[in-house]
């Protein structure tokens, strides 16, 4: 017997250790990562397109808890929860009540408390189990610990789903009764609060709501909430409104392009919790471009984004993979290493090795598996021939051009290390792609995409308004300044727009219309990218054995043939010749073309660094003022109306450094004006 009484003692205490602890141990593994409730009620927030229209109406109107009205606060608590003032998340009778009904019928009724339910609406399914009603409780307990009994009210009202897609009191009040929540008679805030009970069964357009809402006076009643005479009233009015449901004009919002104007809208500072309490957001995208990308485009294997890629603004977006993307994008890496190639003095027509080489392992091989023997510079890029671009990479050299594009272009993403990447083994986004094409059509700036046009608040205050973001101006890199990036720009676009009138990029032709374009053949997915003197449009298409010229471009063209793309000239001399001598030759070899007078390189002198702006101020004196915030944009405008492009961008560059918004405004307004 000496035994028996220690082991007893043991086992009770390790059954109390565990009776204590096991709770606490499903608490935290519970609760341990939940996500705030301000980010999980439904928002609140308005988002418009471009011009105004509505673009996402939303599924809740957020009211702060002093702007609820007192009387429907106590009629949500007096049907709903009369002890929640008194109980810590959980009321223990509702509880034992509820056990009781799951273990005669296995099923989980009643026992809910008003945290409970929020809990359930912001987190969990509608299953109906012992194990998320065990969830359930956890984070009603979790809830009450980080929130004061009025937060969680408030979140309460603003969130709990009342029929038809309508969430919270204030949503509902306008659907239902055409009012604000102000505006509410009594009998209103009941037939509203008896919704809860059967939200699509017994909501204001439902005769079962009519013996709901009886039940919800008497509560009422009983609360002196309403007094005798009010309540048989009510009970006679019962029956005789007439609902008419309120249809705002309602567009679907596509869940992912929702989540890239938040991640954006994150980018700039601005969270959900914030945004739900009323906000309108404008974004940039077009409502015809972006309708033509939704009815044209299958998301499952496609997507697709339009960018002005002088301002950065992003005019339509659709697919997946738009902001972080990870494809490989193929043959349309090689612009931006010719891009390169011109700069360091390159021509068109300058002589590539097409025959077979090996580069440790790798083995390159063109799409038709044959050798040209040799092409031009100009008709590897055209007909996109591998052999001949890898070997133009190599003679630039891979460290020089994996710089070149992952810090002057600004090309995100996973680069391999080897010689893959002037094959496009690159693993990126559209938009990041779409960065790295912007300063080949625009003359040599990459500007960040952005789809938020401003952020204001149900006051009308400002919270952001658009601005181009200059991310960097190219220059040309160390040994590679036989040419501006303005020149290389013209000779690149002479290429891509013959990729497209005779190339691989032929499906993507428009007459009557001029588009600079490339095809990318990637394993795993396919790509055009195409635009002119205003857009960049890329399209990419997932799956196994495509091409870009055979199953992207013309999808391309069926959707670019329905906006103005091609039709915006370019904004630099296209028609010029600028021949240089070339690294690969030591003859001087001449472009077609008419040959034009082109700005010299802007000199390097300590003189020429003081030159004169106007009659009256030094380059110096401008950054002094630029950087003590005593000069307009105005002034610096027109002192750069009588500069070179390669100096103006010279001069912004050294502006960006001190005041990035300032250098935004004057080169928005060096543009043509327009918007903030």
């Amino acid at each position: 017997m000496k035994f028996i009484v220690p082991t007893v003692l043991v086992l009770s205490i390790i059954a109390f250790v565990a009776a204590y602890n096991l709770p606490l141990i499903l608490y935290n593994r519970i609760t341990s990562e939940l996500e705030a409730p301000e980010n999980k009620v439904p928002s609140g927030l308005i988002i418009e397109y471009s011009d105004g229209t509505l673009l996402y109406s939303p599924k809740t109107v957020w009211r702060d808890y002093d702007e609820i009205p007192q009387i429907l606060k106590d009629s949500v608590i007096a049907s709903e929860d009369k002890r929640f003032y008194k109980h810590s998340g959980i009321d223990l009778k509702g509880i034992l009540r509820s056990l009781f009904v799951i273990i005669t019928t296995d099923e989980i009724q009643g026992g809910s408390t008003i945290t409970q339910q929020l809990a359930r609406t912001l987190y969990l399914t509608t299953e109906r189990t012992w194990r998320r009603k065990l969830k359930e409780v956890m984070i009603a307990l979790w809830l009450e610990q980080k929130y004061s009994k009025e937060e969680i009210l408030e979140m309460y009202i603003n969130s709990v789903y009342l029929g038809n897609g309508i969430y919270g009191f204030p949503a509902a009040a306008r659907y239902y009764f055409r009012k604000s929540i102000d505006e509410l008679t009594p009998l209103e805030i009941a037939m509203l609060v008896a919704t809860l009970r059967s939200p699509e069964k017994a909501n204001p357009l439902r005769d079962l709501n009519t013996q709901f809402t009886k039940t919800v006076l008497n509560k009422m009643k009983e609360a002196d909430i309403i007094n005798d005479q009010e309540y048989q009233r009510y009970l006679e009015s019962l029956g005789k409104e007439r609902i008419l449901p309120y249809e705002e004009a309602k567009e679907h919002l596509d869940v992912d392009l929702f989540w890239m104007i938040v991640t954006d809208l994150k980018d700039l500072g601005f969270d959900l919790a914030l945004l739900r309490n009323g906000f309108r957001v404008r974004t940039t995208l077009d409502r015809s471009m972006q309708r033509l990308l939704m009815e044209n485009i299958d998301k499952k294997t496609m997507a697709g984004l339009i960018v002005e890629h002088t301002t950065g603004r992003i005019k339509a977006a659709y697919g997946l993979g738009i902001f972080e993307g990870r494809r490989q994008i193929g043959s349309v890496v090689k612009p931006y290493y010719y891009y390169l190639a011109f700069m360091a003095g390159w021509n068109k027509n300058d002589i590539l090795e097409d025959k077979p080489i090996k580069i440790g392992k790798w083995e390159p091989k063109n799409f038709d598996e044959e050798f040209w023997q040799a092409v031009t510079v100009e008709n590897a890029l055209v007909y996109s021939r591998n052999v001949p671009s890898v070997n133009l990479f190599m003679k630039l050299g891979q460290n020089k051009v994996k710089h070149f594009i992952q810090n002057v272009l600004m090309v995100d993403g996973f680069y391999p290390n080897d010689a893959t990447i002037s094959l496009g083994t690159i693993e990126t986004s559209l938009v990041d792609v779409a960065k790295g094409y912007e300063p080949i059509f625009n003359g040599g700036i990459v500007v960040r995409p952005r789809i938020i046009e401003y952020v204001r608040d149900k006051n009308g205050v400002y919270y952001y308004s658009y601005r181009p973001e200059v991310l960097n101006i190219v220059h040309n890199p160390k040994g590679f300044d036989a040419r501006t990036p303005v020149e290389a720009s013209i000779l690149t676009l002479q290429v891509l727009e013959k990729v497209v009138s005779m190339g691989t990029g032929k499906s993507a032709y428009l007459p009557g219309r001029t588009i600079y374009g490339k095809t990318g053949t990637a394993e795993n997915n396919a790509w055009f990218v195409g635009g002119d003197g205003k857009y960049l449009f890329l399209l990419v298409k997932d799956g196994k054995n495509l091409t870009g010229g055979r199953d992207v471009a013309p999808t391309w063209k069926k959707i670019a043939s329905q906006t103005v793309i091609g039709y915006t000239p370019i904004g630099m001399p296209i028609k010029t010749s600028v021949a240089k001598t070339s690294p690969a030759s030591t003859e001087s070899s001449e472009l077609e073309g008419e040959r034009i007078e082109l700005p010299s390189p802007q000199s390097t002198s300590k003189e020429a660094e003081e030159e004169k702006f106007g009659a009256e101020l030094s380059i110096s004196e401008i950054y002094e003022r630029v950087k003590n915030r005593t000069i307009t944009s105005t002034e610096i405008l027109d002192l750069l109306k009588t500069k070179s492009p390669d100096e103006q961008k010279e001069i912004l560059t050294e502006i960006n450094k001190y005041d990035s918004d300032l250098a935004a405004e004057v080169y928005l307004k060096l543009l043509g004006g327009g918007e903030f």
